[in-house]
This record gives structure tokens, sequence and C-alpha cells, in this order.
């Protein structure tokens, strides 16, 4: 009997890619761009222009940190189907 461990081929690329996403949502919440709000003075937002850019900005940002959450649950997902993916592969050599 082998006590070797039986992977499922693309377990590790489900995984590489996870972590690849990860990554990605962590670049996207580091870029300057999530702060430009907190740059200006306050007294930059007093035209009406000004607060229509800073809401449309707002809005930009948090559709940024939308983006890094899915990434996020999309690499949870793929790590999840890894798993999956290899337990069924250590069942079918067990039986």
């Amino acid at each position: 009997m082998s006590t070797q461990t039986a992977h499922h081929p693309y377990a590790s690329v489900l995984r590489q890619r996870a972590t690849h996403l990860r990554d990605l949502a962590a670049l996207i919440e580091r870029t300057s761009v999530m702060a430009l709000g907190d740059v200006a003075d306050p007294e930059v937002w007093s035209t009406k222009r000004a607060q229509l850019c800073d809401v449309m900005l707002a809005r930009n940002v948090q559709q940024l940190y939308q983006a890094a959450e899915d990434l996020r649950y999309t690499a949870y997902r793929f790590r999840q189907r890894a798993d999956e993916m290899e337990l069924s592969t250590r069942i079918s050599v067990v039986a």
C-alpha cells in the first residue's frame, strides 16, 4: 500500500491563480488613487463642479474596493475548488 498523497493536476493551478487574485486585490487597495479624496483641502471641494468630482471619485473608489473584494471572493472559490478536487482524488485513490 502506497503512502504517497494523490494530487489533482489542476489543484495547484487554481491555488496559484487564487494567490495571484489576492495579490491583485491588495495592489488595487494600495494604489494612490484610493487616497485622492483625502489629499485635497476641504476648501477645494467648495464649488458645485468640485463637489460633483468628489462624489464621482468616491463612487469610483467604492467600485475599486468592490472589485478587490470580488477578486478575493473568486480566489476563495478557487481555493475551495482546489481542495474539493484533491479530496475527490484522494477518495478515488483509496477506493
